[in-house]
């Protein structure tokens, strides 16, 4: 099964970390898991190579936190 790595920030633009996923496609207003076993909402994502893709990530999903 891939295995698709996203890097993760909140929306003031601050680091949350790295999740790994199954799939590679992730679209605004999922959630994906955050480190601590919550959930967040994806409210922005980039995907572009010189801000989303750095550090071998498929994209940067900005995430607003419960």
């Amino acid at each position: 099964m891939p295995d698709f790595a996203y890097r993760l920030i909140d929306t003031a633009g601050g680091v949350i970390g790295i999740t790994r996923l199954d799939r590679g496609d992730i679209g605004l207003g999922e959630k994906v898991p955050l480190p601590g076993g919550v959930e967040g909402t994806v409210v922005d994502i980039y995907d572009d190579d010189e801000w989303g893709r750095e550090g071998g990530v498929v994209a940067t999903l900005v995430v607003e936190e419960p």
